[in-house]
């Protein structure tokens, strides 16, 4: 969710109270008192724990997102992210339970999102799909460029692309503690630190996803300037994204990642699944979108940075 409609959507509750608040009241009323009474519903919502929240309170997530921690699990509440009748499924869950109670980060982090279909898109409609027409859109012009440079002939004079410097261990040091002064880039490692994860496989090689740090989130970003990525269009989609969260090796490697969701369109997912159709087609499209911001130079850097800094593996089970 973007950030001016977290805050809008703030707006719209104060609102409501205020309005719900003299409807209460009638004519002659004590308003306030009403404003009051359904100020103390308003924190009662934030405060009370939630099944479909594993037990958590709004407040707790809230907190724990702005804190750019993970959200809360709770020992007696772990089979609740798992399959009984599934062998590999209850491994996991010894595994997370150990791990929480020896106080340790279990490297399991579950988000509550609006599974795609914001409240905006409940009152607006029109703008919803215009929203996704224009995606669509611009995934066909994609598709059309990519054609068209497929069929292109290439000149005799072509000389192989020119492979991006890598950082060298002393320089990517250099990178992570330099100070940050650019009020764009810091915005944006911002954004990546509240957003982004990487993959970071456990030691049967099943990849686990971790939220990426904010100087690490800096020092990718200045990589990815330096590759020619612009960095703002990177923050508008991901401000645009529908979600909580977005996989790095995304940015690094779409092609893949795409061919792994139209996989589990066509053949994992049943056609009467239609929020789980609709989340792999958003997922599907926003790859293709970030594909046209960040040049191939980055992407291969990124690949790097993953393999060196966050261990990662070519196998492993994607976060969608």
């Amino acid at each position: 969710m973007c950030y001016q409609e977290c805050a809008l959507y703030g707006e719209l509750v104060l609102w409501l109270r205020d309005c719900a608040a003299e409807l209460l009241a009638g004519s002659g009323g004590n308003a306030e008192a009403e404003t009051e009474r359904l100020d103390d519903l308003i924190r009662q919502w934030f405060f009370a724990s939630r099944d479909d929240l594993h037990g958590c309170a709004p407040r707790d997530l809230i907190w724990a997102e702005q804190m750019d921690q993970p959200n809360p699990i709770y020992p007696e509440r772990i089979a609740e992210f798992f399959e009984d009748d599934c062998p590999v499924c209850q491994f996991e869950q010894d595994d997370l339970k150990r791990a929480l109670e020896a106080g340790e980060d279990p490297g399991f982090h579950w988000h509550h999102d609006d599974g795609g279909y914001p409240l905006i898109a409940r009152y607006d409609p029109e703008g919803y799909d215009a929203r996704w027409a224009r995606v669509d859109a611009e995934f066909a012009e994609w598709q059309r460029q990519q054609e068209g440079t497929a069929a292109a002939p290439a000149p005799d004079d072509q000389t192989p692309p020119a492979f991006p410097r890598q950082l060298g261990p002393a320089e990517f040091l250099e990178v992570m503690e330099a100070p940050w002064l650019d009020p764009t880039l810091r915005q944006v490692a911002r954004t990546l630190a509240e957003h982004c994860d990487v993959p970071v496989p456990d030691e049967d090689s099943r990849a686990r996803y971790r939220r990426v740090t904010l100087d690490e989130a800096a020092s990718i970003l200045t990589a990815l300037q330096r590759h020619g990525t612009d960095v703002q269009a990177l923050l508008a989609q991901i401000d645009a994204w529908p979600y909580q969260s977005v996989a790095l090796d995304w940015l690094s490697e779409p092609e893949q990642s795409v061919a792994l969701m139209c996989a589990a369109l066509e053949y994992s997912l049943s056609p009467n699944d239609e929020e789980g159709q609709t989340r792999f087609r958003h997922h599907r499209d926003f790859v293709l979108a970030v594909a046209q911001v960040v040049p191939p130079g980055a992407r291969l850097w990124l690949q790097g940075w993953l393999e060196a800094t966050a261990l990662r593996t070519p196998s492993f089970d994607p976060p969608f």
